[in-house]
């Protein structure tokens, strides 16, 4: 008997676990389960739509007759929501004690499959270090059809993914169906139907959804067609040109933050039963020039006195919508970059700050976000932005340069002058987990289905290293197992 923690090579390298996220606990034995046929039971009634799954799945990789093994899913309330046990012998044994922990298992067992056409005798055990490993799609620049957006998140599921941040409004578009305000919607859009689908497609497949619609920035679609609540425009600076609004929503009058609010109204049924509500709060303004938008100076000082600026009046706006949100039954999300710069209001401190940068050095640093107490989510710009066209002086990211770095969910965007902000283990509860994001900034810089094989192994690759707080894998290893999983061998 071979035991191993976290290494891909086993013993001699006869037993040989291939699978991703890797099983942090393996003890693997001489033998290998390859039966001609499957019979697959569920011993609780939670688990027996994992069993009618995996049914189809080993009959489409040509295991349908024949030999019989038994598959058995069990409960077994002592582990971890997404955690799991897998005995494999003359027939395999699964538990876990929710859904998605079988879920997560039987994934092992058919990388192991598609990838040496068995699965090696002994037994896994694992679970995540962080909860939420996510999937960021900007379709609002670009449209996504919905097939390829269940396709994405079956390919996404495949390897742990468990939150799926549909970012439908930008300033170029707005992609999905709205009744009350059926003119700001892009022509080539997601329908409320196909919408349906696609959350129906996400539940089977054990993803969470997060609706992302930014404000009061990025919102030039929107207020195309309500031009009455633009921000009037900043001043003109000695070395630099006049301050464009039409992208932001001027939060200074209440009618447009009402505004804000019916939108919102219009988009939140779509997404019944979701957990989280992204409401954006970034690049609004040029932050770096905040005190070159009259309208925002004179309004802050209204209300907060001579002290008071843009930042004051943007967190206030914020946390306004943060609770509108709230009291739809979401949990309210935003960017870092514009937060805890207000002197005057605080951040509704439950309020999941979502950072994914420190490019600038206005930026509050990670140490602010941690003083504040507010849920994390790690988007680090630097690794996980695969903007299309690469557009902004970004990189596509690789497998690679994640794996140069020693990412784990802890590791966030570097500050200016290269300082290193990190969060070691054991994590924080408040480190919710991280997320990969596709962004759409040159809509013809690449297919849907060049976007697709782009991301696949920079994904996986924050997928591995999320699930287990970093790799005990090497690069090449790594690499190794990328090609060999290949791709989800059923769709549907």
């Amino acid at each position: 008997m071979i035991s191993v923690t976290g290494d891909v090579r086993e013993g001699d390298g006869s037993a040989r676990w291939l699978a991703l996220p890797q099983p942090a606990e393996r003890v693997l034995e001489e033998g290998r389960w390859r039966p001609d046929g499957v019979t697959v039971e569920a011993a609780d009634p939670v688990l027996a739509r994992e069993a009618e799954r995996l049914r189809a799945e080993v009959s489409a990789l040509g295991i349908d007759g024949g030999r019989e093994s038994r598959v058995s899913l069990r409960i077994d309330p002592r582990l971890a929501p997404e955690g799991f046990t897998i005995e494999v012998g003359a027939d395999v044994v699964v538990e876990a004690s929710t859904a998605t922990g079988a879920f997560r298992a039987t994934r092992q067992l058919l990388h192991n499959l598609r990838a040496q056409g068995f699965v090696p005798h002994g037994r896994v055990a694992g679970e995540p270090v962080v909860g939420e490993r996510g999937l960021h799609l900007d379709a609002g620049r670009k449209h996504y059809p919905a097939d390829w957006i269940v396709e994405l998140l079956r390919a996404a599921a495949d390897v742990g993914i468990n939150t799926f941040q549909w970012h439908f409004s930008e300033n170029e578009g707005f992609r999905l169906a709205s009744e009350a305000f059926p003119e700001v919607v892009s022509s080539a859009h997601i329908t409320r139907a196909e919408a349906a689908h696609i959350l129906a497609e996400a539940e089977d497949l054990h993803i969470a959804v997060v609706p992302s619609l930014d404000m009061p920035g990025h919102l030039r679609r929107v207020l195309a067609a309500h031009p009455d609540l633009r921000l009037p425009a900043g001043i003109d600076a000695p070395d630099a040109a006049i301050v464009g609004t039409d992208h932001a929503l001027d939060i200074t009058r209440p009618e447009a933050v009402d505004f804000a609010r019916r939108l919102i109204d219009d988009i939140a049924p779509v997404f019944a039963g979701c957990r989280g509500w992204h409401l954006g709060g970034d690049e609004f303004v040029d932050f770096a020039r905040m005190d070159d938008y009259p309208a925002l100076t004179e309004a802050a000082h209204r209300r907060f006195g001579p002290d008071g600026t843009g930042f004051d009046l943007l967190t206030a706006f914020v946390d306004e919508i943060a609770a509108h949100v709230r009291g739809l039954g979401f949990e309210p999300r935003v960017w870092n970059d514009g937060m805890l710069r207000s002197g005057a209001v605080r951040l509704d401190p439950d309020v999941v700050l979502t950072w994914w940068t420190n490019w600038n050095a206005g930026m509050r640093p990670l140490s602010d976000a941690l003083a504040a107490g507010n849920p994390l989510v790690n988007v680090n710009d630097g690794l996980f932005y695969y903007v299309l066209g690469e557009k902004a002086g970004y990189r596509y990211p690789t497998a690679e340069r994640i794996w140069a770095v020693d990412w784990h969910p802890g590791l966030f965007p570097v500050l200016p002058g290269g300082v290193r902000q990190e969060i070691l283990r054991p994590y924080p509860p408040r480190l919710r987990g991280c997320s990969f994001a596709i962004w759409s900034d040159d809509p013809e810089g690449q297919t849907p289905q060049e976007v697709a094989a782009g991301i696949r192994s920079p994904l996986r690759a924050m997928a591995e290293r999320a699930w287990n707080g970093g790799s005990a894998l090497s690069f090449g290893a790594f690499e190794e197992l990328d090609r060999a999983i290949g791709r989800p061998a059923l769709s549907g």
